[in-house]
């Protein structure tokens, strides 16, 4: 599949980006490793899907057990994606995008040893996180509450997590309305952008 997708370009690509999710997919009967995920609420497996995120072609899929991928596991796959790729594609900037379980810090580290390799994951959120951001979600709260309006604002600062070897560049986004506040964070090593234009460029999915 991997061959096939390389095969699809005429010539090396200036970027590609990967987006990775696993999704469920339900069984019947006694498959082999169908197990039951408390988060579907039922027995399936949870295919890896790699599509790239800017012509929308699959790169590959990659059947798994019906539960989350270990860090430990995605980082592998990943790496061996992304040295097929290398192979054909010298120069082509590779871009990973997934939710927070992608976010490991073997991946993080081995990317920062290679040349044009970014990364942008999800982040869950934590009193740390929320203490380092507290400027930027109170200021939004107070504009809201002062003008009545909706209140979407961006704000980064660098942040080691405890099982990071390094602090990396978080990005947090803040939407407050009458609704309420959503805080979503991210973690990236494309610290040369700027953080709403990570978002508003549709490098960064609006469900991170």
């Amino acid at each position: 599949m991997v061959d096939n997708f390389i095969d699809s370009y005429p010539q090396e690509p200036p970027v590609i980006i990967l987006d990775c999710d696993d999704t469920n997919s339900n069984t019947y009967g006694q498959q082999e490793l169908s197990l039951f995920n408390d988060y579907y609420h039922d027995y399936c497996y949870m295919p890896l899907h790699i599509y790239e995120g800017l012509s929308g072609k699959l790169i590959t899929t990659i059947l798994k057990p019906g539960m989350r991928s270990k860090q430990s596991n995605v980082s592998s796959l990943l790496k061996r994606l992304i040295s097929q790729l290398r192979e054909k594609w010298k120069n082509t900037v590779i871009i990973i995008r997934g939710d927070s379980h992608f976010a490991s810090n073997d991946f993080m580290h081995w990317c920062d040893g290679q040349c044009n390799i970014g990364f942008i994951t999800g982040l869950s959120g934590n009193r740390k996180l929320h203490k380092l951001a507290s400027v930027t979600i109170e200021s939004a709260k107070r504009e809201c509450s002062q003008y009545g309006k909706f209140v979407k604002c961006y704000h980064s600062f660098m942040c080691q997590a405890g099982s990071w070897d390094r602090p990396q560049k978080v990005i947090v986004k803040v939407e407050v309305s009458d609704k309420g506040t959503n805080i979503r964070y991210i973690v990236t090593n494309m610290t040369d952008c700027k953080s709403k234009g990570l978002y508003e460029k549709d490098i960064v999915p609006e469900e991170l």
